[in-house]
């Protein structure tokens, strides 16, 4: 039995009005240790296009749909919408991918930490996610999660959503450093 675990101990969980999307950015920004002006300077995502997104994802039945990625100094930058309609069993670990939740509809319980067994590779490059391990999550910490809430998800550490109340939406920050 494969047995993958977190490389961090230490999780934290933000609660933040929704209005401070911008703090998001900032935050996850500064986990790559880029100055936070990078992604404001380069790249701005209309609502529109994450709208656009959600549609496409409620019809075509997706749970992790790409909105925009670019490079950024010091990495790689990603922003993606997801939706989730049921709980899972199986965690994932992204190996170089730093991932900030803005929750923006329903709620849950989501398992930050722990360790995953039975592991299997899994390539989410596709999502600008990168290279993942997938398994049957073990312990981690849980955290009741809902419209506002702000999630910092370091590489290396084993998350999902344990149980839901309905169909949970909310938008990904992914950030990977290159060196």
């Amino acid at each position: 039995m494969q047995r993958a675990s977190a490389k961090r101990t230490t999780r934290r969980i933000f609660t933040l009005p929704i209005c401070t999307l911008a703090c998001a950015g900032v935050l996850a920004a500064l986990t790559l240790g880029a100055a936070p002006l990078a992604l404001a300077q380069g790249v701005v995502v209309k609502a529109p296009a994450i709208t656009s997104a959600r549609a496409q994802s409620d019809m075509e039945n997706t749970v992790d749909r790409l909105i925009q990625g670019v490079e950024i100094p010091g990495g790689k930058f990603a922003l993606a919408a997801l939706r989730r309609v049921q709980a899972e069993t199986s965690g994932l670990i992204h190996t170089d991918v730093t991932e900030v939740y803005l929750i923006t509809h329903g709620q849950g319980l989501l398992v930050l930490g722990g360790t995953l067994e039975d592991t299997r590779e899994t390539d989410l490059t596709r999502v600008w996610a990168g290279p993942s391990t997938s398994g049957t999550h073990q312990a981690g910490e849980e955290h009741a999660v809902s419209v506002g809430d702000v999630v910092v998800v370091p590489a290396g550490t084993a998350h999902r959503f344990k149980e839901l109340t309905g169909k949970i939406e909310y938008l990904v920050f992914r950030f990977e450093a290159v060196e």
